[in-house]
């Protein structure tokens, strides 16, 4: 059975057409089960879900690529054996033993010459030392701190003579 209520009027029925009470715009419809309002919660449910979908799977802006490796620089400091337009070897003495050093060369370095300590920042790639940047060695000795000379005998100072009253 279907019901029509109305504004102030859906406690009681409209008695008469004519009826102040019964206002036809104000009139809805109340289903008489409760299944009928769980269908419609569940239809809107479904709808908003749906319409919903497709920001979901709104496709994302691609990543940027990932940044290779950083390949580490080294650095070594040697003299000078032999120097060409493509390669210079050095000698380097690493825990007391001698040992030699060969770089390629990118780009040739003109103020380098045979005998030279230098030091020398490189780049290992294939297996090859390339070299980056050279410069001339800093000689860093350490120095020994020199010590003053303590007085061997110390002499005691007299306490301070107490202020004389009056």
């Amino acid at each position: 059975m279907k019901r029509f209520l109305t504004g102030s009027a859906a406690r009681r029925p409209c008695l008469a057409e004519g009826d102040q009470r019964c206002n036809k715009q104000q009139t809805f419809f109340l289903p008489e089960s409760r299944s009928l309002w769980a269908m419609g919660f569940i239809l809107a449910a479904v709808l908003i879900c749906i319409g919903f979908t497709p920001a979901f799977a709104a496709e994302k802006p691609p990543t940027a690529p990932p940044i290779p490796p950083r390949i580490p620089e080294m650095s070594a400091v040697g003299k000078v054996l032999e120097v060409s337009e493509a390669v210079l070897k050095i000698e380097r003495t690493l825990k007391g033993k001698a040992e030699m050093m060969e770089f390629i060369l990118e780009k040739p370095f003109s103020a380098i010459a045979v005998g030279n300590q230098i030091k020398v920042s490189y780049m290992e790639k294939d297996g090859r030392n390339v070299l980056i940047r050279v410069a001339p060695a800093q000689k860093t000795a350490v120095k020994k701190a020199v010590r003053k000379d303590l007085p061997k005998e110390i002499k005691p100072v007299a306490p301070p003579v107490p202020p004389v009253t009056k």
